[in-house]
Parts: structure tokens; sequence; C-alpha cells
């Protein structure tokens, strides 16, 4: 039977550690399981907790490395990863009893390279729980445009083949947020399954986190990230990189709109437009030329965007 790599990044989650802990642990007990922690240089003794939660674990792995972000620890964690599959997860997520044995049965059914399902969000502990339910699997035709399109995501609610996850070169350094790119370069070397399904639970209410008080961050990332890919990809297709302006375009228009006060932000609207009639642009240029847009606002203010020195290259 197929082992998982479980693969838990963590920064200054002590407080949800142990309920954490405690779904990963229910996760596949009957397969070879290996549990990889890396400490992103936490200060509220999440290092600790692990260390003491983990001991009787059979096969665990607590690294502690100075803060280098999500996408430096992810790939930390990957380097050590042995077994067929790679579960990766968020260290606030909670992971339904079912979540890896139903990503696992869907690659298996698929052979596709990677799977993504849902994730949804609790504000109160009296909120959380999980509906195992028979459900639909798509398996798009163009997995690469299908991840741009809809901007596929995520980590604790997604299940990798390792091998297609080291023939990607795992995730992109130059991003700060590691999960879309790795999306990007999984889905332009193999397939992807679409589950819809609720297999993680994070919470509402905390603001560290990316998608609940670093919004800014997340879509400066996922526009940073179709900016390099394209930089790294020269065989994309035309189809595809107009693709990925457009939708970097309309981004970065509408955060300008909402939350910097541009009621026209004409500088991206105009991009969108070249981007569908096809005028032959430098495409990276031009999604790199979104990103001023999510520096905008009061959370950009607040928590300034954090960018990888490797990103300016």
């Amino acid at each position: 039977m197929d082992g998982v790599s479980f693969v838990c990044t963590v920064f200054n989650k002590a407080g949800y550690l142990p309920g954490v802990l405690d779904a990963l642990a229910r996760q596949v007990p009957d397969r070879p399981r290996q549990f990889i922690f890396i400490d992103d240089g936490s200060h509220d003794g999440s290092a600790d907790l692990v260390e003491r939660a983990i001991v009787d674990w059979k096969d665990a792995t607590l690294v502690r490395q100075p803060n280098g972000g999500p996408t430096s620890a992810t790939n930390a964690g990957i380097a050590l990863a042995r077994h067929r599959y790679l579960k990766l997860l968020g260290s606030d997520d909670l992971l339904a009893p079912f979540c890896t044995q139903r990503l696992i049965d869907v690659l298996e059914k698929t052979g596709a390279d990677a799977v993504f399902s849902r994730q949804d969000y609790y504000r109160d502990a009296r909120d959380i729980g999980f509906v195992d339910a028979p459900v639909e699997v798509e398996v798009p035709e163009d997995p690469l445009r299908t991840v741009i399109a809809r901007t596929i995501s995520g980590t604790s609610q997604t299940l990798y083949r390792l091998e297609a996850i080291r023939t990607a070169a795992a995730c992109d350094p130059g991003v700060f947020a590691e999960d879309f790119s790795l999306a990007l370069r999984v889905a332009s070397r193999g397939r992807i399954a679409l589950l819809d399904l609720v297999t993680a639970l994070g919470p509402a209410g905390d603001g560290e986190r990316l998608m609940v008080g670093r919004k800014h961050q997340t879509f400066h990332d996922y526009n940073l990230a179709l900016a390099r890919f394209i930089e790294q990809s020269p065989e994309l297709s035309p189809q595809l990189k107009r693709l990925a302006l457009r939708r970097a375009a309309g981004r970065a228009a509408k955060w300008a709109r909402r939350e910097g006060g541009q009621r026209l932000p004409l500088r991206y609207l105009a991009l969108d437009v070249a981007a569908r009639i096809g005028l032959p642009i430098d495409h990276a240029r031009a999604i790199r030329a979104t990103l001023a847009a999510f520096a905008l606002g009061p959370a950009a203010v607040a928590r300034p965007l954090i960018l990888p020195a490797v990103a300016l290259r």
C-alpha cells in the first residue's frame, strides 16, 4: 500500500496546533506515513509544542529554520518527503477524518498528478463538522488553462504525487505564498483532478491567514506567480499568456477600485483590453506592472507586501 508524506509548515500557530495535530494523527492510519514539520522561525512556542506532541509518533521529524516564508518552509519539507503521495497541511487547518483517503482515491481512480478539493472556514468551534458524500470528480482536458482561469490553488485541501512535484521543481522560491506556483508547475506537466468536497477547515477570524487578513499578499502572489511562470516557460502558448494577463489585470483593477479608491483604474483596464485583442506585448512584464495595485489600501499599509529577493530577478 502506497504511503503518504505529510508536510506541515508552522509559524506562530500554538493556539491551533493541538487540534491540528489531533486531526492529522487520524489520517490514513493503515498506510505508511511520514510526518514532516517545518517550523519557520516561530516565536510563540509552536516548535516546542510540536516537539512534545510527536515524541511518540512513528517517522516524525521536526525541522527548525529561520523565518523564510511559506514557500521556503514548504520546499524544505518536500525535500525530506519519501512516500508516493505528498499531503500539505497548514498549521491552523483541521483535516476531515476522511480527507487524505478521499484524495488518494481520486488520484488512484483518475491517474491525475494532483487533486484539489475545497476548504471552508469556521468561526466557532461548535461549527466544526464535515460531511462525506459522493460527489463528481472533474478531470480538466487542459489542466494548465484550468489552473490559470480559475486560480486553482490551496494547501490543506490538496494532495500531490511526490514524483510530479519533484519533476516540477516544487514551489517557485521567488513567490512568498507557495500554493499557486506549485499548482501552475504541476499542471503544466501533468493532469489534475477537482473534487467538489470540503476536506479542510480553517479559522475565519485569524487575521494572519493570507486569505483572511492578508488578501493583498495573496492576490499579489497570484499575479507574481503568473509573471514568473511565463518568464520560466518560453514554450507557453500566446493564448495562455493572454489569459494569464487578463486574470492578473482583472484582479489588480478590482483591488485598485475597492481598496485603493480608484473609481476607474485605467492602467489595469488597459492591460485587460490589450490581452483581449491580442496586442503583441511582453505579457510577463505587463503582469508585473499589475503588482503595484496590491500596495494600495489600509490592509497593505498595515502589513506591507513581502517580496522575496529572487522575485526581482
